[in-house]
């Protein structure tokens, strides 16, 4: 993918879809996979007063169960409405082409001014070749089943499009129509939105690393200090819920040791032009490697490779991501890896299509419990990472004098600072 051309938006994605459709200048082609919201309505409606040429694909079915949405204004405007009739296939997703260039597509539909983190997101891709492929791919839907010009709400036989569109033959399963732009939009969502969680774990990480270089032993002498404190009192009450904190100390104490020795050493800071590269290696790698691009007897294969791939660049190491570049383009040829990256050789469309849906639904999974994590909430609220690690180290510090005065000051290694109390700063991940 290229970053130039293409991007994932989430809760900009209704403000991304009204700044593509206000700078349009020629038409817009919408079609929808879902029920309409009314602000997408009036985004399109507002296309129809500029003059702008605007035709618009959806399902009968769906529209009729949008309140408050008056297809018929935009009728009346000019615009030319096609409604695919019960048993005409469905789309997979949404998408709009503004001018003919841009592409957008994803959760449209649904899109408002207020939107949460819950949906996939919409997809901006700015070329031209994929926006020719729709436009074709949907005229030929139109013209097999569409009914062109007819409210979505009338009666089967309002009109000449109306009986062509209900004349068809139907389909058992809709499911089984998968047009290859159809393939093509929701493969490039899936890389996309995998794209966009390998770069949060690689800004989780490396928060992580900074932080444990700003406050790493400051946090480790303050859990040693609170296991000691307890074990202290422990040793004088006897009691059982003394010890049984005593214990619950010593095991987070041992647990966060263990895992930072365990630690491997932070890959060295790269430079912007660096970094830009890295992500423009990984995009390049992720399309050929990602499992629902190769078949059944490379999967296993290509699986190894792109965990390989994922724990390059989450962990900020370019070597090791120029490494895996080189050896795939030096791989003898009887290598299957070498074949990776073409996944509808032998595979149906309608598989296609199932096992990227499957795929974007697990990416949203993952996703949606990484921005409700912890480390997620700081960072998104934290623009300043020194100013919150310089929070947590004033806690962490009132904290180990807390400790050294219960146990009579035997807490060594320590300066103490002016102590704040814990509503000055905030509490620190893993903190005593």
């Amino acid at each position: 993918m290229n970053e130039l051309t293409e991007s994932l938006h989430f809760s900009d994605a209704y403000a991304v879809l009204a700044r593509q459709l206000g700078n349009a200048r020629q038409q817009v082609v919408c079609a929808l996979a879902a029920p309409c919201t009314r602000p997408v309505f009036d985004l399109l409606l507002a296309c129809k007063r500029r003059g702008l040429a605007l035709t618009l694909v959806a399902s009968a079915a769906d529209q009729d169960r949008a309140p408050g949405i008056a297809w018929e204004r935009l009728q009346a405007l000019g615009a030319s409405l096609h409604w695919l009739p019960a048993g005409a296939p469905h789309l997979h997703t949404s998408v709009c082409l503004v001018d003919g260039t841009v592409v957008l597509s994803g959760d449209l539909a649904s899109l408002g001014p207020v939107l949460g983190e819950e949906g996939s997101g919409v997809l901006l891709q700015d070329k031209p070749a994929l926006a020719a492929e729709c436009a074709r791919g949907l005229s030929a839907l139109v013209t097999a089943h569409g009914a062109a010009v007819v409210a979505p709400n009338a009666s089967a036989g309002a009109g000449e499009g109306a009986a062509k569109g209900t004349a068809l033959s139907t389909f058992d399963d809709p499911e089984q129509w998968a047009p290859a732009w159809q393939t093509d939009l929701l493969q490039a969502h899936a890389l996309a939105l995998q794209a966009e969680l390998a770069e949060m774990h690689r800004t989780i990480n490396a928060f992580d690393q900074a932080q444990d270089a700003a406050i790493g032993p400051l946090l480790r002498d303050c859990l040693d200090a609170k296991r000691r404190h307890l074990q202290q009192l422990h040793a004088r009450t006897g009691s059982d819920a003394d010890r049984t904190q005593a214990e619950q100390a010593q095991e987070r104490y041992d647990q966060y040791t263990q895992a930072q020795d365990g630690k491997p050493a932070p890959a060295p800071a790269l430079e912007p032009a660096a970094q830009a590269e890295m992500k423009r290696l990984y995009r390049k790698l992720a399309m050929r490697l990602h499992p629902d691009r190769v078949e059944d007897d490379e999967k296993s294969e290509a699986q190894a490779l792109f965990q390989r791939l994922q724990a390059s660049y989450e962990n900020n190491d370019f070597a090791a991501l120029q490494a895996l570049a080189h050896a795939l383009q030096t791989a003898p040829a009887d290598v299957p890896s070498r074949g990776l990256g073409d996944g509808r050789r032998k595979r149906s469309p309608a598989q296609v299509v199932a096992a990227l849906k499957d795929r974007l639904e697990q990416h949203q999974r993952e996703r949606r419990g990484m921005v409700r994590s912890a480390t997620w909430q700081t960072l998104s609220t934290q623009s300043n990472w020194n100013v919150w690690f310089a929070q947590q180290a004033n806690y962490l510090q009132a904290e180990l004098q807390r400790y050294a005065h219960a146990l009579g000051g035997d807490v060594a290694g320590q300066d103490p600072a002016p102590a704040l109390s814990p509503a000055d700063g905030a509490k620190p991940q893993g903190a005593a």
